[in-house]
């Protein structure tokens, strides 16, 4: 079974009062109202999709989560919010381009809700009006019987019952809304006619509380009506509380064709302290078309006993396809039901969009730059600061929403680089539907880190009149670095050395290549910047057995400082790079100053290093620094995650640190026997982005000026 990222419901607080959204609501706030508050999950780089009714129609690409004034609102307008139900859910995807969807919540449009027709009725109520577990189980959830009354509804008619719960306190009780769509046929008038409200929804209240329930009324011709509310007891006491199974195709909202294996649909049971071994489990499927009734033929259950790896691991279980192909496009549904020796229960209900219909994968994208020899080249990069790609696929229409997707990689797609991910949503104009094409463009700083290597790029469309499809790949050679084999990377931000402080910062530069290769590096003459320990503005050196090696450069200055570097034999194999020292950071008390050399490759070959500058008057000669998240990067001096220095009356020292993996390692800089303190981070790169230019670092190393 998978991992999967759980975001909260998305939050409609027009509902919060009575269950509905009135047309004095609508008027009021210009439409549907939907809140999404911030996730725990939320990062810089997240990338929000809101639907509607399954129709993507508002984003919001995420800059700081921490600054982000949330929630996050969307209005629909009241021309795309009809009578009836309405689906609402949002999806997220973060940088690595890793999809998450939220619960689906009904939204429900009731615009003449206190118009009055006869309230509904409860039949499977007992004689003291309270719809009880076994009832629910009798009957695989709770009738609903819609009264006939004079001119209520004809035949042809739509009605939708909807459904909610309030616990003993009053308050609604999460994943208890629904809603039935009922078309009226000549048998149902001057008697009426009852719906199945499912098992899931009755049983939400857990204990004891209060299930209400009315309809409206969409004629063929004429105005709205809707109901009063009826109201029953429900007593649901003794259940257990389950959770919602997980649909792993239906992470993103959506289970398209691609998704739909010969098997069918796994469904995972997350594994649950109220498990016992031998406890018997049924697992449920059911399909519904758009508008919200059941397909026949899609409904499907699997009986499981739990064993002992159930009761700890959880399980999962495989809907036949020949019980989802039928739905074509639409939605279902899955739960389960716990029936003998764990607390019996019924779980809150997953679901997710379907298309089955669209089986076909949409033509690949067009990359012109890569046209005549499938390769994209720095130059053509560099000339359009990025590279088009066309996408076009028959019967493009106006209002179809596609999201491009691009990301790039050194040896094989399952390993892409970070900083190439790249995606774009937008919603296709007339132009594009008439020229059946539309146009993006990738920037140059999505396709650079890769160097040599290679991009694949594709895309998904949600079709204006429904479904979604997802297109083939197309794959090109990517060549943004000359033939040379030199490359290099440096780190950057190490303090500017300041002669009355006994230790001397340094920026390293890791230059790699062919082995026993003579190097010539050099700095700017006019700098402040030396080679260390040489004191001098150019460098010789030789790469070792292993092709590397390394230059140690100090400044007297703030600023960027130019390496280059070439092949002394051959010096058409030459590289560029830059750079920066800085201020000392202002730190806390007697630990008044630190600073940091940051972007080091990994791999042990080059070091990031944090700084520290007690106050002279420090009574604590002791400095700490411990690497705080877990990590596999060690501080060499302990061999561990946690080193202690002894400044001794130099009043500063220095701490190394080494790292086989790329990533963020957060640490904590301490004097040992006081409470001064102060947290930051290092970054170590990846080995695959030596010749990248962009670093990517969650500070900024433009530091403030020393007192």
């Amino acid at each position: 079974m998978r991992n999967y990222s759980v975001l909260p419901t998305a939050l409609l607080p027009q509902m919060e009062n009575d269950g509905n959204i009135t047309e004095v609501e609508l008027d009021s706030d210009k439409g549907v109202v939907i809140n999404v508050d911030e996730y725990t999950s939320a990062e810089h780089g997240d990338y929000l999709g809101l639907y509607w009714d399954g129709i993507l129609c508002a984003t919001l690409q995420i800059d700081s989560p921490a600054t982000y004034a949330w929630p996050w609102i969307v209005t629909i307008a009241q021309a795309g919010a009809p009578d009836g139900p309405h689906q609402v859910w949002y999806t997220v995807t973060d940088a690595a381009q890793n999809p998450s969807a939220s619960p689906v919540t009904t939204a429900i449009v009731d615009r003449a809700h206190s118009t009055g027709l006869l309230p509904p009725t409860f039949p499977d109520a007992d004689n003291n009006q309270v719809i009880t577990y076994d009832s629910v189980v009798q009957n695989s959830g709770t009738y609903v019987h819609v009264p006939w009354s004079d001119g209520a509804f004809n035949a042809g008619d739509t009605v939708y019952v909807y459904w909610r719960e309030l616990d003993s306190m009053g308050t609604a009780v999460a994943n208890s809304n629904t809603s039935v769509m009922h078309s009226v046929i000549a048998s149902d008038l001057n008697v009426g006619f009852d719906v199945l409200i499912a098992s899931s929804f009755v049983s939400a209240v857990k204990t004891t509380g209060v299930a209400q329930a009315w309809y409206s009324v969409i004629p063929n011709t004429g105005v709205a009506q809707s109901s009063q509310t009826g109201e029953v007891n429900i007593d649901m006491s003794g259940t257990g509380t389950y959770p919602a199974p997980i649909i792993p195709a239906g992470i993103d909202g959506w289970i398209d064709c691609s998704e739909i294996t010969i098997a069918g649909i796994e469904i995972d049971i997350p594994a649950n302290t109220q498990f016992v071994v031998n406890a018997s489990v049924d697992v449920c499927w059911q399909g519904y078309i758009s508008s919200g009734s059941p397909v026949p033929g899609t409904y499907y259950v699997s009986t499981r006993v739990l064993d002992q790896n159930d009761v700890t691991a959880g399980f999962s279980i495989t809907v036949p396809v020949s019980f989802i192909t039928p739905i074509g496009i639409g939605y279902a549904q899955a739960w389960y039901e716990v029936k003998t020796l764990s607390p019996a229960g019924i779980s809150a209900r997953a679901m997710s969009q379907v298309d089955a219909e669209h089986c076909v994968l949409l033509p690949a994208p067009v990359f012109p730059a890569a046209s005549d020899d499938n390769t994209i080249s720095g130059d053509e990069v560099v000339e359009d600061n990025g590279t088009d790609m066309f996408v076009t696929w028959t019967g493009m229409a106006l209002g179809d929403i596609v999201t491009a997707y691009w990301f790039a990689y050194r040896t094989t797609p399952d390993s892409p680089l970070p900083l190439t991910r790249w995606m774009e949503t937008r919603t296709l104009t007339q132009n594009e539907a008439q020229l059946q094409q539309a146009e993006f463009h990738i920037p140059a700083e999505n396709i650079t880190p890769v160097g040599n290597g290679y991009g694949e790029g594709k895309y998904q469309v949600n079709f204006s009149s429904g479904g979604i499809a997802s297109s083939d790949t197309k794959e090109v050679i990517v060549s943004t670095n000359s033939t040379s084999g030199l490359q290099m990377n440096c780190t950057t931000g190490a303090p500017i050395f300041d002669q009355n402080i006994l230790v001397r910062p340094l920026n390293t530069a890791l230059l790699t290549g062919p082995a026993g290769a003579e190097i010539e590096i050099s700095l700017p003459t006019d700098s402040s910047a030396f080679f260390y320990p040489s004191g001098s503005k150019i460098l010789s050196l030789s790469l070792d057995s292993s092709g590397s090696a390394i230059a140690e450069v100090y400044s007297f200055s703030v600023g960027n400082v130019t390496l280059n570097a070439y092949v002394s034999d051959s010096p058409d194999q030459n590289v560029t790079k830059e750079m920066l020292f800085t201020d000392w950071l202002y730190g806390e008390g007697d630990l008044a100053y630190y600073g940091m050399s940051n972007g080091a490759m990994a791999g042990g070959k080059q070091v990031c290093s944090v700084y520290v500058k007690t106050s002279d008057s420090s009574l604590f000669p002791l400095a700490k620094l411990a690497l705080t998240t877990p990590t596999s990067a060690i501080i060499p001096i302990s061999g561990t995650t946690t080193a202690i220095l002894d400044m001794g009356n130099h009043y500063c020292g220095e701490f190394d640190v080494t790292d086989v993996s790329g990533q963020t390692v957060d640490f904590t800089l301490s004097l040992v026997g006081s409470s001064f303190y102060i947290t930051d981070s290092l970054l170590f790169l990846a080995a695959s982005l030596i010749n990248s230019d962009e670093i990517p670092s969650k500070r900024s190393f433009v530091c403030p000026s020393r007192a």
